[in-house]
């Protein structure tokens, strides 16, 4: 009886000791974050190189956490990343200056994405020997430059309006873009469409489809809700429960959360513009400090997913870090291809098109859906995580330096116009 009474004891002990190194871990992980951020705004140094070695050192290297523990909730994990990021980006994306102000973001966007995809795809259909949609899927993936990693980079140097303008917008729409085509061609490789690829298509643009509408026509109910309610303080909180919520009934009724996500995202964000279109007096949208609030749960969440990202990597997998280096070089190849067509013609881009082009970094939406893809048991799916994992950190590595060094060649040359020109000035008032 006595042996019993311990064993039970020794349960709770071991139980107590866990919560309470799981709560220290995680306060160690959210303050890193933090602080990991701070540097990232003041010296250049990206907080996901950080995080990403800090889940390596307390997963594979030290042993602290068990992949194994946190793989049955992994997909849940990604599911929620995927969610928050797409609802955060659609929330803070003027749809206005994408579409309108600024074609040649748009065209970079697009040209950038499908150049990179197109270079992933070849080299992993002739060089790895995957099959055609599997190489198609990792340039989906890795095709589009990250948002978190490319806006604080262009902050910290002295870059030309229009350029800051471009990259900005570029990143901030890429990663929408990085997602939809990821999570289609996902979708072709893991459903078994009977119908062939045509029926394939047209259940995806279905699927598409339904989200899109549930996300306009409940995005436009809930701006008339928030008009109403906007005097509440967890006004944000119940907007975040909502669209917890309606990815669940999109996905029930055979729609895309994801895509539902984005969309309501966009209509919070921009309202005013879309009641102005849809002939609409009421000026509704969401408020900055919605916008703080889900940005602030976007920070949470792309913490704790980083480090996530370090404890799945294995180091045993040399040919991923070959690999990967491999495939960042290539993307610097369609990187500056790009850049150089949407810079014809226009000197402020070709004087920066460098610049533009070692603007590489890949981020969370390559990040999650590497995850996504690690638990859809697919074929290469763990080496498709590994690989993805390396492009991110050395991206991101090659886009800090690559930054640093030409931003400081770009204002000395600003330094040296602006003598050339008070020398220009003080003869001509002579």
């Amino acid at each position: 009886m006595l042996s019993e009474i311990r064993f039970i004891f020794g349960v709770f002990d071991n139980l107590f000791m866990s919560v309470i190194l799981s709560f220290a871990l995680a306060g160690i992980i959210l303050i890193l974050g933090f602080i990991g951020n701070y540097l990232f705004k003041r010296t250049s140094i990206p907080d996901i190189i950080i995080l990403v070695i800090l889940g390596f050192l307390i997963g594979p290297i030290f042993g602290v956490v068990d992949y194994e523990v946190l793989s049955p909730i992994s997909g849940i994990f990604a599911s929620l990343a995927l969610l928050i990021i797409l609802f955060d980006g659609g929330l803070n994306l003027d749809l206005k200056k994408v579409l309108q102000d600024s074609p040649r973001a748009t065209a970079l966007t697009f040209l950038g994405f499908f150049v990179s995809m197109g270079f992933i795809a070849i080299f992993s259909f002739f060089t790895l020997r995957w099959d055609f949609l599997n190489s198609m899927l990792l340039g989906a993936i890795l095709g589009g430059i990250s948002s978190s990693v490319v806006i604080p980079l262009i902050r910290r140097i002295n870059v030309n309006e229009k350029v800051s303008t471009i990259l900005s917008l570029e990143s901030a729409f890429t990663d929408a873009l990085v997602v939809v085509f990821g999570l289609t061609i996902l979708q072709f490789l893991t459903s078994p469409f009977a119908g062939g690829a045509y029926d394939a298509a047209g259940k995806i643009a279905g699927a598409f489809s339904i989200a899109i509408v549930i996300g306009l026509v409940f995005g436009i109910f809930w701006l008339k809700v928030l008009k109403s309610i906007k005097k509440e303080i967890y006004d944000d909180i119940l907007t975040l429960a909502v669209v917890l919520l309606f990815y669940s009934i999109t996905e029930i009724l055979g729609g895309n959360g994801a895509i539902f996500a984005l969309t309501f995202g966009l209509v919070l964000g921009n309202g005013i513009r879309i009641f102005r279109v849809l002939g609409i007096k009421e000026r509704i949208e969401a408020s900055k400090v919605m916008k703080k609030f889900h940005s602030q749960i976007s920070f949470f969440i792309r913490t704790f997913f980083f480090v996530f990202i370090g404890l799945i990597f294995t180091v045993n997998n040399y040919l991923a870090i070959v690999y990967g280096i491999t495939l960042t070089l290539l993307l610097f190849a369609a990187r500056y291809i790009s850049t150089t067509i949407v810079s014809f013609k226009d000197k402020i881009l070709e004087n920066n098109k460098m610049l533009m082009s070692v603007v590489m970094g890949r981020g969370l939406a390559a990040a999650v859906l590497a995850q996504v893809v690690r638990t859809s048991n697919i074929p290469n799916s763990d080496v498709f995580s590994d690989i993805i994992i390396v492009v991110i950190i050395a991206s991101v590595v090659v886009s800090t330096i690559g930054i640093s060094i030409i931003g400081r060649k770009l204002q000395r040359i600003d330094v040296k116009a602006g003598r050339v020109s008070k020398k220009i000035s003080s003869i001509k008032t002579r």
